[in-house]
């Protein structure tokens, strides 16, 4: 029987009623299906109309429903179903008629009947009954039901505490953000095209995983997602009859999916049976779309396999494998879910990057309408920062950003310090942050917000009764915390939740903090939990934990060292995440020996790192050098080859080439493909005991002049790599003649520029070079007057064993 049937007084205690839609004519051609409980062969017998009419005759129909129940023999159960002349039932008419889907909406001009007795979500009465089709008849009004939901209060998003409204229309709110295809990192023009992708074969893939760091607009564009499915604006969607966007925030490894619809979703009273919405799930996989949003926020944080329910079987392949799934984390968590247990090839992974510059630009200027002069200071703030430009990418915090440059025209420079500010502004505006309220008030929800995080089910969700009355009611006012009244499997109570998880890691960091003056010793035992349990999985916990506070800062670089020392390196997720949190301290304490010493080795490899990682790794460095100078640099001095590839911010190789005085040992620099980078105060810079030098995939065309005479102070330089340069002509002339005065170089690689044409111009130069052992042209389209040229200018060195590649 249907889950929402309700009992009706009747003498025989035993008998229950199914309420069918009394708008439902009775003809000739309906007829009830009986089905009898423990028939294994599950055999229907159909029962004339005039049967049925003779058990209601005894039965008063409710005044006012347009309703008749319609009692059953015991241990019998009736199905009315819809016929098949009439699949679609009219839609809710108290919607805007905005729906292009699939199933537009019916024009009939029959009145409005009234729904079940409790009132039902989006659902109209059917006009005829049909034998076989009861599953798409449920498709049909859970259709309605979720279309109402994502076009009404759906469509609201919550937005952040620190601005007036507390919910804004998504079409207000939603900006287009980056979203960048995984490892071929291609940018994608919208979130269609990740439903279009296709494996070699021309499947489609089914599975997509967009990763993002928090508050870059993951939630907001799924509900973007649901909206435009609703709505019918989007081509690409319609071909889903149903759309589940749940939030995994409520969901356990052992949730199953129509389980969590009815709990998330569906009206409390929608008349839907849970068996044919079941049916249809499995029967039409290929026109179901589920988005999980927050896969790092599930409850059950160590999972088995053998207790998935259906939600995470989707995920594995092993159910509804035509159904189509986009789950969203954080890259935290990305390893966990995309693993032999959950998500396996293919699919695809995108990465949702936030704003772009020129996003950013447009928002603040946005933001500041009729305030050219705070939008343009606040964008020069911004552009001047490596870890504000970074933040910035982040819709949250930029909207946290415009709203404290309002006020004070500055801004902090740290992740912590920019929360913290945001959290005195919220109690500030809302007028609670007299006599220290805004610290203890912190404090007190923090202890509750870490219980959630360190609990075994990761619990984001709390009761009224586990914060205290008086913090509780602050918290509320403030906006910080968020009460709501959910449901789950038919029972509802309050929930209290943070307003952003990140939110919640704030508050626990401040308790943490708060914890190692008052019990020390209880600090390094939940700090020992945190590492046990993984120390990515609570990234911002850790980070917020340290920040501004120098004794934390020093506790937790110590139990990295203690944990993760061969983890600890500038190229491993643990190593870059420690030096992350050591930013966050802006501590004048460098952190313990052993510490440095797992960073600072003889040789060290910075490759591909985004701003956020190199403003961490520069911080550390320029620390090191900086409070070591007056002992001889002795971390740094050990230093003896420095590779850095992939890094295509300027400012990151310019302040790098600052420390590099201090590495007075340094022989080996490579520098290879960092697209555009200032090799004037790059070369400055260099040890005079350089012994190879490769520069290989730089922008460097055009430049010479500004940079080559920095080449003549290296007079231990064996090799120069400058292939791939954009060098020209006049470059070349001008790196032969800076090269004239290097006694010791051996090797000179210059493949790959256009050099065609110009060997007229500085073949006389390269002559000078009398140690010259080989010379790499290859790739520089060379005429044969160039190679006449070189031929009859380079005769002696040849003769002297010079080998010219080209």
């Amino acid at each position: 029987m249907a889950e929402q049937e309700e009992m009706m007084p009747t003498q025989d205690a035993e008998r229950q009623g199914q309420v069918a839609d009394g708008d439902c004519a009775e003809t000739q051609e309906q007829a009830l299906a009986l089905r009898r409980p423990g028939n294994q062969d599950q055999t229907t017998d159909m029962i004339p109309v005039a049967a049925v009419n003779q058990l209601q005759q005894s039965v008063q129909q409710i005044s006012g429903s347009g309703h008749v129940p319609i009692f059953n023999p015991k241990d019998c159960t009736f199905n009315i179903y819809q016929s098949k002349d009439d699949a679609h039932a009219s839609h809710h008419s108290g919607h805007p008629s905005v729906d292009i889907s699939e199933n537009p909406p019916s024009t009939s001009q029959q009145p409005t009947t009234s729904h079940v007795a409790s009132g039902a979500q989006g659902c109209s009465a059917p006009k005829k009954m049909k034998l076989d089709s009861p599953a798409q008849d449920v498709a049909d009004c859970c259709e309605d039901a979720l279309k109402s939901h994502y076009r009404g209060k759906g469509s609201f998003v919550k937005v952040l505490p620190w601005v007036g409204d507390d919910r804004k229309h998504i079409t207000e709110i939603y900006t287009k953000l980056q979203l960048i295809l995984g490892k071929y990192k291609v940018m994608l023009t919208s979130y269609a095209d990740i439903l279009q992708r296709k494996t070699k074969e021309g499947d489609l893939i089914l599975i997509a995983v967009l990763t993002g760091l928090a508050g870059r607009g993951k939630t907001t564009l799924f509900d973007k997602i649901a909206y435009d499915w609703a709505v019918g604006s989007s081509q690409v969607l319609r071909k889903y009859k149903l759309v589940f966007l749940l939030k995994m925030h409520a969901l356990e490894q052992s949730s199953d999916l129509v389980d969590a619809v009815f709990d998330q979703l569906l009206a409390k009273d929608v008349c839907i049976e849970r068996g044919a919405l079941d049916m249809f799930i499995k029967k039409s996989p290929g026109k179901v779309l589920v988005l999980l949003d927050g896969f790092d926020e599930l409850m059950t944080t160590s999972l088995c396999e053998s207790s998935f329910g259906s939600i995470l079987e989707i995920l594995s392949g092993k159910m509804l494998r035509g159904c189509t799934v986009l789950v969203s984390t954080r890259p935290s968590h990305f390893h966990r879910l995309v693993s032999e247990e959950l998500v396996q090839e293919p699919f695809t992974h995108v990465e949702v990057m936030g704003f772009s510059r020129k996003d950013v630009i447009e928002y603040v200027n946005k933001f500041h309408i009729g305030e050219p002069d705070k939008a343009k200071g606040l964008l020069n703030k911004i552009k001047s920062s490596g870890l504000l430009s970074d933040l910035a990418a982040s819709p949250m915090l930029l909207l946290l950003m415009c709203v404290l440059w309002q006020e004070e025209c500055t801004l902090p420079e740290t992740m912590s310090r920019l929360y913290h500010d945001g959290f005195s502004y919220i109690f500030q505006r809302k007028g609670l942050d007299s006599q220290g309220k805004v610290a203890k008030v912190v404090i007190e929800i923090g202890k509750v917000a870490l219980h959630g995080l360190l609990s075994p089910d990761q619990s984001l969700s709390f009761k009224e009764s586990d914060f205290e009355p008086s913090v509780l009611e602050l918290a509320l006012k403030a906006g910080i915390l968020t009460r709501q009244r959910v449901r789950k499997r038919l029972q509802s109570h309050n929930s209290v939740q943070f307003f952003h998880k990140t939110f919640q890691e704030f508050s626990a960091a401040a308790y943490l903090q708060n914890l190692l003056e008052a019990d020390p010793e209880e600090f390094h035992k939940i700090l020992n939990e945190i590492m046990s349990k993984g120390a990515r999985r609570f990234e911002y916990l850790l980070r917020f934990c340290c920040g501004d506070n120098e004794a934390c800062t020093y506790e937790i670089m110590k139990v990295f060292q203690v944990r993760y020392q061969e983890d600890l390196s500038f190229e491993s997720e643990m190593g870059l995440l420690a030096l992350h949190c050591f930013f966050e301290g802006q501590s004048k304490r460098l952190p313990p020996e052993e510490f440095i010493h797992s960073f600072i080795t003889d040789e060290i490899h910075i490759r591909g790192l985004n701003r956020d990682c190199l403003n961490s790794v520069i911080y550390f460095v320029k620390c090191v050098a900086e409070q070591t100078k007056d002992s001889g640099n002795a971390y740094l001095s050990k230093v003896h080859k420095l590779h850095v590839h992939y890094c295509t911010w300027t400012w990151f190789i310019e302040e790098l080439a600052v420390t590099m005085c201090a590495m007075t040992n340094l022989h080996l620099v490579d520098f290879n493909s960092n697209a555009d980078i200032s090799a004037d105060k790059l070369l400055r810079h260099l040890p005079n005991l350089i012994h190879k030098l490769y520069l290989a995939g730089n922008n460097l065309g055009g430049t010479a002049a500004l940079w080559c005479m920095h080449l003549k102070q290296l007079k231990s330089l064996t090799k120069l790599d400058l292939s791939y340069c954009s060098l020209n002509g006049q470059d070349m002339k001008h790196v032969a003649e800076s090269l004239e005065d290097l006694p010791n170089l051996g090797e000179l690689r210059l493949n790959g520029n256009d050099l065609g044409g110009t060997a007229a111009l500085w073949c006389m130069e390269v002559k000078q070079l009398q140690h010259l052992q080989t010379l790499y042209l290859m790739g520089c389209h060379l005429t044969e007057e160039d190679k006449n040229h070189i031929d009859e200018s380079l005769s002696n060195l040849k003769k002297n064993g010079l080998s010219i590649w080209t």
